[in-house]
């Protein structure tokens, strides 16, 4: 299992309770979710230069149970 920060946890659950998919818009810093995207638990599809929709992996549902 990947170690993951309180701050990870925390992005993985709300990205869950919204229904697997976060939507970024604008000129935002995206560190947290790169990261999560590096360790396989988001996949981020851009849909413009400066909008992103992120989607949970199946690899995140280990590390979003409650």
């Amino acid at each position: 299992m990947i170690a993951l920060s309180e701050d990870d946890l925390k992005l993985l659950r709300e990205i869950a309770k919204s229904g697997g998919r976060k939507y970024t818009a604008g000129a935002i810093d995206r560190t947290r979710y790169a990261r999560l995207e590096t360790v396989g638990l988001l996949k981020g599809q851009a849909t413009n230069l400066s909008d992103v929709i992120y989607e949970l992996l199946p690899a995140a549902n280990e590390h979003i149970r409650d």
